[in-house]
């Protein structure tokens, strides 16, 4: 219950205890919070108040309506540092969450020209596609589509692939361990059928990812994703120059050149 004597008023009362369960992770990232009738029982508050407070929490990023769903907490923003040790799986287990895969389709194609020269395939070469829908905690955050040699995945099935993952499952059949990876990253409206698996409204902001996935300096997989952009971004460290450039410039000067 909030007290009615405090200076404070009743909105900044819940406001604060609701925050402090988030910031506490009594309600964890992506978990749904009790309705507002819940909320205006536990805390003996009109709905009003109720109302007030939430929209603060989502007006400042804590909290996310879903329309016909419920209020539930946000999920952080994932943070790509664009370094050879960067791995989303380990941003996201920082955090005390987990993520998940869908396997949407597991299937043989034949290679378009860009794959064909992606991979270095021949005429009478095929891929697996493999299309995935990644969530973490019970919230849609990627949709991907990668392709890769079916020579490297012979004997590979749809359970093993929800099980192991896709480079290890690589890694299983073929012996290669995935090592690098160049990604190009820009920002698109996302398509229709996508968006609606991502549960965004169509024609929203995303960022769509291409990686090239190479091992033992072979492409063993090309993939495209389309993320939530509101909880992923990226970003990079640049060094302009090297201390000892401005040591030589500055001597350069001294010398009158």
């Amino acid at each position: 219950m909030l007290d009615d004597n405090l200076p404070m008023t009743l909105q900044y009362q819940l406001r604060s205890k609701l925050l402090e369960k988030i910031e506490s992770r009594f309600w964890s990232p992506g978990s749904q919070i009790p309705s507002e009738r819940e909320l205006c029982d536990e805390y003996g508050v009109s709905r009003i108040t109720v109302r007030e407070a939430l929209k603060e929490l989502v007006q400042e990023g804590y909290l996310v309506r879903k329309q016909g769903k419920g209020t539930f907490v946000s999920l952080p923003k994932f943070v790509n540092e664009l370094s050879s040790t960067y791995s989303l799986s380990q941003e996201i287990e920082k955090e005390g969450l987990s993520s998940d895969f869908q396997l949407i389709s597991f299937r043989k194609c034949s290679p378009t020209q860009q794959l064909k020269a992606v991979f270095a395939l021949s005429a009478t070469d095929s891929l697996y596609e493999i299309t995935r829908l990644r969530s973490i905690g019970s919230e849609p955050f990627a949709w991907e589509r990668a392709y890769t040699p079916c020579s490297l995945m012979e004997g590979a099935d749809e359970e093993q692939l929800q099980k192991e993952g896709l480079y290890f499952t690589i890694f299983r059949c073929s012996g290669l361990m995935a090592e690098e990876a160049e990604v190009e990253a820009e920002a698109v409206n996302c398509p229709a059928d996508i968006a609606a698996q991502l549960q965004l409204k169509k024609n929203s902001a995303v960022l769509h990812l291409t990686r090239v996935t190479t091992a033992q300096n072979r492409c063993v997989e090309y993939c495209e994703s389309y993320i939530r952009s509101e909880k992923y971004k990226y970003k990079y460290k640049q060094t302009l120059r090297k201390k000892a450039f401005y040591d030589d410039a500055y001597a350069d000067r001294m010398d009158g050149k």
